[in-house]
């Protein structure tokens, strides 16, 4: 819990910060959509408080309360620009995430007849069959695993601060975290391993399938839907050292995101695409912004970043465990996940003097975050002893 309020307060806060400049810039650029910067600003600030709500809460009905606080905002963000498209992706997000809410009710319902108690402790300690796989269904809807990750992928649609959050700080950890905190009630269970296998197979899926994508928002969405599936996987094992994998992935993953999605949403800014096709060469152009891009990649996949040594520690935890199959899904996925990433890396690097020059409209505010970001990236995996 004070991981997650760290995770949320810092990320979610520079995110606000780089909102500021960016909001601007967008509307600039689309000027087919009304401007409701203030309406945006609000929700994003209600989006954390609801958040820090959930992960600070111990009754399962206080953490229903923001959990469903946080499905309602999250369809109003994806909704922002009004077109038909951001209309059905929010209802869609909306249905799907109610779905999980269904689960987290009958749990509770469950809970309270059954045990007496309404506390997420006591839940977990009696190992309830059917509160456990109900509030598993929950985690599983909000982080967005198969079938359930179309949402996440129809959230792109929605200006870029609001896809930071949603796939970096907040909206998908909830999930993680809800998982992460039964973990000790899956372990070497039924539900544990459905849980684990749904997991798995959703980290080797999204990863094949991103790399088709040339939209560089459409890779960073499947991306986090992998990197969350593997997280998955660790909680459903629910052995000390997949928890421990899961967490450090959990913590990589939410700064690397998001610094990402920042500044893919400034590159598209300035360049008025955000296709990695049209990122030829970028470094000559925009020099900041692939740094910047470039420090999240590496922290993505690799080494000495703490992804890639978060990942060997959840393959040996695998192997540990005896699930050959999961260690099957991290091994492939894995290799689709170097394929894709490099793809993009090489893509920016290249010497393309024939592009057009680009003029840099990102802000201050903009860069402040994203310099930020990269500082705590680079500090993570030099203080990654501290860390763990």
């Amino acid at each position: 819990s004070m991981l997650m309020c760290v995770i949320v307060a810092f990320v979610g806060g520079f995110i606000c910060i780089y909102a500021v400049g960016y909001m601007k810039a967008y509307h600039q650029h689309h000027t087919e959509y009304k401007d409701r910067s203030g309406f945006f600003f609000s929700m994003l600030f209600l989006f954390l408080g609801a958040m820090l709500g959930l992960v600070l809460s111990e009754n399962l009905i206080w953490m229903y309360f923001f959990w469903e606080i946080t499905s309602v905002i999250s369809f109003l963000l994806i909704g922002y620009t009004r077109t038909e498209e951001a209309v059905h992706n929010s209802f869609r997000a909306l249905w799907m995430n109610l779905l999980g809410g269904l689960g987290f009710a009958i749990a509770i319902a469950v809970a309270a007849s059954t045990l007496g108690s309404a506390q997420l402790g006591d839940v977990v300690k009696a190992g309830s069959v059917i509160p456990i796989a109900m509030l598993a269904l929950a985690g599983l809807t909000k982080s967005a695993q198969l079938p359930f990750s179309s949402w996440l992928l129809g959230a792109m649609v929605a200006p870029t601060p609001s896809s930071a959050l949603l796939h970096s700080a907040t909206m998908v950890k909830a999930g993680i975290y809800l998982l992460i905190r039964l973990a000790p009630a899956l372990a070497g269970t039924l539900t544990g391993t459905m849980v684990s296998l749904i997991g798995g197979f959703t980290f080797i899926a999204a990863s094949a399938m991103a790399i088709a994508q040339n939209d560089g928002k459409k890779v960073l969405a499947f991306s986090t839907i992998s990197n969350l599936g593997l997280i998955v996987a660790c909680a459903g094992i629910g052995a000390q050292e997949t928890i421990w994998a899961g967490v450090l992935l959990m913590i990589f993953h939410a700064v690397s995101k998001s610094m990402l999605f920042q500044a893919v949403g400034s590159v598209e800014n300035s360049l008025g695409s955000r296709d990695i096709e049209d990122m030829h060469g970028l470094l000559l152009r925009m020099p900041k912004l692939t740094y910047i891009i470039g420090i999240g990649i590496a922290g993505m996949y690799l080494a000495p970043f703490g992804m890639l040594i978060s990942k060997w520690a959840a393959l040996r935890a695998f192997v540990d465990a005896g699930n050959f199959l999961l260690v099957l899904f991290l091994a492939y996925g894995s290799a689709m996940t170097m394929l894709y990433w490099t793809k993009w890396l090489s893509k920016l690097v290249s010497m393309h003097h024939t592009k057009a020059a680009v003029k840099d409209i990102t802000r201050k505010d903009q860069y402040l975050s994203m310099f930020v970001h990269s500082a705590c990236m680079l500090l993570l995996c030099l203080l990654f002893p501290v860390v763990e």
